[in-house]
């Protein structure tokens, strides 16, 4: 998340500079890679789209607590299209769901009643307990699951949730709880008045969930309402989604490995940048002022290349190539190491394209750094089981790395943000 340290070392290692090409915008000269790693990228696409849609539920639903804190403030329930229900104490709630079905004939007997559509009938029983009504909607096979409610009329003026709170519900369940039956032997009459003479009934809870449920019948009609705690958080309710926006981003920083770096040169500033594909920041590479582009050269020389996975089962070896390189500040920077490859700065195509682009004549080619350098490899080390400190491979050329690091510090590469 920080601010990395200068990289030490070459930038590029490749085994052609068929792997390079040149590109100009505008005033930027842009040396990366030619082909895209698209194997990589599919492979995190999944993990892409899923912290994307963390980050966007997170933004999202911080923008919804910010409207209600510093919109609607007080107006409850923006986001329904229902009438609030406020209880005695002024609290509100906001309805969650209603369902109604409706009957053409309802017969009741002395402690049930039963509702009927032609031959689909729905039994219902019931029972006072206390203060309170127990009914049951009684299912085909004789059972029920029994519920207490309490008439509004019973509420006090400055009733709340705890009023619709009994935490003795299960101790103190009539017995006829257990085994309701459908009332075969009882004697039904049709009837008009509604059960409960249409009350609105309020069903208890055992503890307070911060929400209400309602039920009401008539003479053809059975309706079910929810509703839940009109919940306006204030400020938390803005500050804690970005708590899933965090989450999101830090998934992002996991898998942005796939995006390719390059080298970007600025002309009319003599700048060099370091940076990450698709928007690279300067938490991902390093600049550099005071770059002498016509300083461009290519010498060959010898640098330890780390084949392997980053474990004792690799090897390094002494392997000859060119090293393209510039001035900066009157120091070597380096830029692109060409693993075996003895480069021609006349006919190269990757070189001739950079010498233009720069608005150079030609890439220099200095003198060689050791006498014998047309070997592709010198000397090849197999791990004797001592430690190391291998670096890990660019995204241009995944198996190989270089070992020419500050191993004090650590490798430039596992500090890339």
């Amino acid at each position: 998340m920080f601010k990395r340290r200068q990289p030490v070392g070459v930038l590029f290692q490749v085994d052609s500079s068929s792997e390079l090409v040149v590109e100009v915008q505008n005033d930027d000269v842009i040396i990366k890679t030619s082909k895209f790693a698209w194997g990589d990228a599919l492979f995190f696409l999944p993990f892409i789209a899923f912290a994307l849609v963390f980050i966007v539920v997170g933004l999202g639903t911080s923008a919804v607590g910010a409207y209600q804190w510093l919109i609607v403030d007080d107006e409850p329930c923006t986001f329904s299209d229902e009438e609030p229900l406020f209880s005695g104490d002024g609290t509100a709630y906001c309805q969650d769901y209603e369902a109604t079905r409706t009957y053409r004939e309802l017969e009741t007997s002395e402690d049930r009643f039963r509702f009927s559509n032609g031959e689909a009938v729905t039994h219902f029983r019931w029972s006072s307990q206390g203060d309170y009504l127990v009914i049951a909607e009684i299912y085909d096979d004789g059972y029920a699951t029994c519920d207490f409610y309490l008439r509004a009329t019973e509420l006090p003026t400055n009733w709340s949730t705890d009023d619709l709170t009994y935490p003795y519900l299960w101790e103190t369940q009539p017995s006829w709880c257990n085994n309701v039956g459908l009332g075969a032997d009882e004697d039904f009459a049709p009837t008009d008045t509604a059960p409960f003479g249409g009350e609105r009934l309020y069903r208890v809870f055992d503890s307070d969930y911060g929400e209400m449920s309602i039920l009401e019948y008539t003479n053809a009609t059975v309706t079910e309402q929810s509703y839940l705690v009109d919940s306006n958080d204030g400020l938390l309710g803005v500050l804690m989604p970005f708590f899933f926006t965090a989450m999101g981003v830090f998934m992002l920083r996991g898998v942005d490995d796939f995006r390719p770096f390059r080298l970007t040169f600025n002309r009319p500033s003599n700048a060099l940048h370091w940076h990450k594909a698709f928007a690279g920041t300067t938490f991902s590479g390093w600049s550099w002022e005071d770059v002498e582009l016509n300083t461009m050269n290519v010498k060959r020389t010898t640098k330890e290349i780390w084949y392997g996975d980053d474990d004792d089962g690799g090897y390094y070896s002494t392997e000859a190539g060119d090293l393209l390189s510039v001035h900066v500040g009157g120091a070597e920077q380096q830029l692109v190491f060409f693993i075996g490859s003895k480069l021609d700065v006349h006919s190269d195509p990757f070189l001739m394209a950079l010498a233009q682009a720069v608005g150079i004549k030609a890439v220099h080619r200095i003198e060689d750094e050791v006498g014998v350098m047309d070997q592709a490899s010198l000397t090849k080390t197999e791990s004797d089981g001592e430690e190391h400190l291998p670096l890990s491979p660019t995204p241009e050329t995944a198996g190989s790395q270089e070992h020419d690091v500050d191993l004090e510090n650590g490798s430039f590469w596992s500090n890339i943000g």
